[in-house]
């Protein structure tokens, strides 16, 4: 067997190993959705799940810092090869980042080396037995997620993040025909930052103005999987690396969060 037909049986044996795929996406930078795929990975996990985090964003890893993995070696496996990061007993991150050991430093690719490396995720590296594997793509719809859809093979659905003001929902649309396009299921959108209520008072104020995204619910059939507040908790947690859903577990958007990964997995494993 030579080391093309090698690295192929790797990618099957690996992903074979993997029960269900779930890729979080966004139309555009900014709405949280890293924030999202660390802690549905996270809530998964805390509901006896055996999990897996991927790293997609090439040019703007921020798994390894959100993590707490940020500066920790790649381990290697029994097989030798080496493997993602332990967090949890039952959950593994992966991120280029870690790949990169300078925080500062940037990968300047373009579109065939950046789809070779998402590739190498799974040709290169020893993935165990997974219920779950939660793969954080970059904004948009271009090479990132062309290149996961199209590495898994399958993919089990996508779930989309976004803020409330309207030009976030023109691009989650973008989003969703993608999706459409690939063959996969959105399996619903996490509407992010919706609110700020007030600690002082109570109050909540919206944030961003827009009321569309109950248009689009209802127009493309799709469940709001959360509706979350903001709160200035989510950036300590993601700066310390400490994921919100775990270590915040008291406040209602971790309960919100729990029960978003519920819902995921519900659609996913009833399908």
């Amino acid at each position: 067997m030579d080391e093309k037909e090698l690295k192929e049986q790797t990618l099957k044996d690996n992903l074979a190993r993997i029960k269900h795929r779930v890729v979080v996406m966004s139309g555009k930078g900014g709405v949280g959705k890293s924030f999202i795929a660390v802690n549905l990975a996270y809530a998964l996990a805390m509901q006896g799940k055996k999990v897996g985090l991927l790293d997609a964003d090439v040019h703007g890893p921020s798994l390894a810092k959100m993590t707490g993995t940020e500066g920790m070696e790649i381990p290697v496996t029994a097989s030798g090869m080496p493997g993602p990061i332990k967090v949890l007993s039952n959950l593994s991150v992966l991120s280029v980042a870690s790949l990169l050991g300078d925080p500062d430093a940037a990968l300047i690719w373009r579109g065939p080396l950046k789809m070779a490396l998402i590739k190498q995720f799974f040709t290169d590296f020893d993935w165990e037995e997974l219920d779950y594997l939660i793969v954080d793509c970059p904004p948009g719809t271009g090479d990132e997620p062309l290149s996961v859809f199209q590495t898994l093979e399958h993919t089990d659905g996508t779930v989309i993040v976004t803020t409330p003001q309207d030009v976030a929902l023109l691009d989650v649309s973008r989003s969703i025909t993608f999706a459409e396009k690939m063959n996969v299921q959105v399996l619903g959108i996490v509407e992010n930052m919706k609110h700020f209520v007030c600690p002082h008072c109570g109050d909540s104020t919206d944030v961003f103005p827009g009321d569309k995204i109950g248009e689009l619910l209802v127009e493309r059939e799709l469940d709001l999987l959360a509706e979350l507040d903001l709160d200035p908790n989510i950036v300590k947690s993601a700066d310390e690396g400490k994921p919100y859903v775990y270590f915040y577990n008291k406040l209602p958007n971790a309960d919100k969060l729990a029960k978003m990964a519920a819902r995921v997995a519900e659609l996913v494993e009833t399908k």
